[in-house]
């Protein structure tokens, strides 16, 4: 695993959380969304795809079988323990899971079929730099896409009671919007619904990284 930039002070907060946060967060009812949501973001088969704040590895199942044979998925986190969970869902042939912050991405520009964004651009703690750098890793033509299986408010309502993250929230639509633009990346396709979040569009040939 690589070293991140700095300390984050969320790190503490999903260390001590992560042994339990699948069980908590995704217990069956809800973990049967997630196939779906997935298959919704129609992605390339035998792809390259970066996850964003990939926690335990939630994703990476879905990830891979979306992908199917010749595909890979790329995890990072700024939690050490979050990825250690995460290592026991790769196999020997997978990308190891590396320790970074989003707003400090250790890939190259231009490296990925797609950046999937689940469940973590609240606690990114600048938004803008990290989804500029989003844009700067995707390729041409690769979908940028922030995802969560709740809305904006039942986000907030969520995060609300737990110290460390009570603040963290998704952006006014307005305010995302305005992201993308300052990240080089055309007006994304935003729903916001009970259950859904999506923020999505895809990359502009030459388009370089912006900054927010």
């Amino acid at each position: 695993m690589q070293t991140r930039s700095g300390p984050d002070p969320r790190a503490a907060f999903f260390d001590a959380r992560a042994a339990n946060w699948e069980a908590h967060c995704y217990p069956p009812p809800v973990r049967e969304k997630l196939a779906p949501l997935i298959a919704s973001f129609a992605l390339p088969a035998g792809g390259t795809v970066l996850d964003m704040g990939t926690g335990p590895g939630t994703l990476l199942p879905y990830l891979r079988a979306a992908l199917g044979p010749g595909g890979r998925v790329f995890p990072f986190d700024l939690s050490l323990e979050m990825l250690r969970q995460a290592r026991r869902k790769l196999g020997p042939a997978d990308p190891p899971p590396v320790l970074a912050t989003a707003m400090r991405l250790p890939f190259r520009g231009e490296s990925f079929d797609a950046v999937v964004c689940f469940a973590a651009f609240p606690h990114f703690e600048d938004q803008g730099r990290a989804l500029a750098e989003m844009a700067r890793v995707a390729r041409p033509g690769a979908a940028v896409i922030i995802a969560h299986l709740l809305c904006r408010a039942e986000l907030l309502a969520h995060h609300g009671g737990h110290g460390a993250v009570a603040r963290d929230t998704l952006p006014a639509e307005d305010r995302m919007r305005e992201l993308f633009r300052l990240a080089g990346l055309p007006d994304p396709d935003m729903v916001d619904a009970p259950g859904r979040y999506l923020a999505v569009c895809r990359k502009p040939a030459g388009t370089p990284g912006g900054r927010a």
